[in-house]
């Protein structure tokens, strides 16, 4: 399929890439900036046609990448164009203890997302497994911070290796499933510099190819 011409001139070098980001921002209108904040259907942020940027496709898969649903709601797509491999788990990846592995599980996944036109992956999960009666404690690295932080980096680099963005979650204390959208994590500063944010500060700082 033809690709828009912002896309074709975004592959080449980094100062071209901000060099068009620039340009792009100061031609948008202050609605299509808010556009790109937020969701336009389950899993896409809207496109601006006239300057040529595309829909930004998404999809959750921490273990694989999710099957296809229906734009506005979570109705699965009657279609036989979205298989996956369902990967190991986060806290069976981590129990490798082996960043090679994770690396080679992101080069999968971003693979993978990519072959179904997604531009993010939602993953990987990476929140302290605090409770034993958390409902996500499977899908995350476990309950140290030092072997988090070890491993996702370089399962986002295997990811951005695809042409895919990585985007961990759920930030951050986040650690229980029960009323998740509700509860107010309360800590000291240096319970969540030790435990909770060590993997988010690696994804930031070294997950970057």
């Amino acid at each position: 399929t033809h690709k828009p011409t912002w896309v074709l001139e975004i592959e080449s070098t980094a100062d071209s890439i901000e060099q068009r980001i620039t340009e792009l921002m100061a031609r948008m209108t202050l609605a299509e900036k808010v556009s790109l904040c937020h969701a336009g259907s389950k899993f896409a942020v809207a496109a601006i046609p006239r300057l040529g940027v595309p829909e930004f496709w998404m999809s959750d898969g921490p273990h694989g990448v999710r099957h296809e649903i229906c734009r506005d709601s979570w109705d699965p797509v009657e279609t036989e164009e979205d298989r996956s491999t369902y990967l190991p788990t986060g806290i069976a990846l981590a129990a490798t203890w082996n960043p090679q592995a994770a690396h080679r599980f992101g080069t999968v996944l971003g693979a993978e997302a990519r072959q179904r036109g997604k531009d993010v992956i939602l993953g990987p999960g990476i929140n302290i497994a605090r409770t034993p009666l958390c409902g996500r404690n499977f899908e995350y690295f476990g309950e140290d911070p030092h072997l988090i932080a070890a491993l996702v980096a370089p399962e986002i680099q295997g990811i951005q290796t695809q042409q895919v963005a990585a985007c961990v979650k759920h930030f951050a204390a986040n650690s229980q499933e029960l009323n998740r959208n509700a509860v107010d994590a309360q800590m000291d500063e240096r319970t969540l510099r030790e435990i909770y944010l060590p993997g988010f500060e690696a994804a930031v700082k070294s997950g970057a190819c």
